[in-house]
């Protein structure tokens, strides 16, 4: 067990470094956290958002409310006469990711094919740093590192009592039967509370004729632990939008097929 913890010969060594490599960079790209949404150009934006419904403006707006309650929306402001509603949730379950309001990408660029490019460039520089690291704890371990024969010394070797007093830090104190007190406090800084998910949503509803209306969502969201706000932005996801016209699709069957 201890030649493969320690190998002793060079191969051995560079074999074990590479392992260690290996691990490490699957770790460190299965942890690394998935890029948010960009908010797309003005023109995507839009045609994500809006979805024309058959029904007049008053039905329409029935079924809007209708499906923000049965997504656990609290509507907030209701104005039928300009046909604009706004509701807001707040959860402990994560329903989207929110971006920044950064500049719109370019609208030429294939946002997949530069989704891969990243991650492909990213993959590249981990391995580089690690080969990196791996050559140099080589180079240092050829250089710097004992025997076998000196680890076995260290091993047999016994710190005396007052070095090891000296080690446990300079503010022990003796007590009144001779013994030490560690008066060492350590601080817990780290988040104590649940991460708290607010979501806001405002629609514009707009009669194109007395068949057809045509709605648009905007939607922004904010993430908070223990008081401090931790991502605030915009939301972008194509499913998000998704989820709330299948919502508004099943509210308007709702309204016209089922009796009261």
């Amino acid at each position: 067990m201890r030649l493969l913890v320690q190998p002793r010969t060079i191969q051995g060594k560079f074999l074990y470094i590479s392992l260690v490599i290996n691990i490490s960079t699957t770790m460190v790209l299965k942890a690394a956290p998935a890029t948010p949404q960009a908010k797309p150009p003005t023109a995507v934006n839009r045609q994500l958002q809006t979805r024309t419904f058959p029904g007049q403006s008053k039905t329409v707006l029935k079924a809007a409310i209708g499906s923000l309650q049965d997504l656990d929306y609290t509507i907030d402001v209701l104005n039928s006469d300009i046909g604009l509603i706004t509701a807001s949730r707040t959860t402990e379950e994560k329903k989207a990711d929110v971006s920044p309001d950064t500049a719109p990408v370019d609208a030429n660029v294939d946002p997949e094919e530069a989704e891969k490019t990243d991650w492909v460039t990213g993959c590249v520089s981990v391995l580089i740093i690690g080969l990196v690291i791996g050559i140099f704890a080589v180079v240092l371990n050829s250089i710097f590192g004992g025997s076998d024969d000196d680890e076995d010394d260290n091993h047999h070797h016994k710190p005396s009592k007052s070095s090891s007093s000296r080690n446990r830090g300079s503010w022990s104190s003796s007590g009144s039967g001779g013994g030490e007190t560690n008066n060492y406090y350590t601080v817990d800084e780290s988040p104590k509370g649940p991460v708290i998910y607010r979501y806001k949503v405002t629609i514009n509803l707009e009669e194109i004729d007395s068949q057809n209306t045509q709605i648009r969502v905007s939607a922004s969201g904010e993430s908070e632990q223990d008081g401090s706000i931790l991502k605030t932005g915009g939301i972008h996801e194509p499913d998000f939008f998704k989820k709330f016209f299948v919502s508004m699709e099943k509210s308007l069957f709702l309204d016209q097929n089922v009796a009261p």
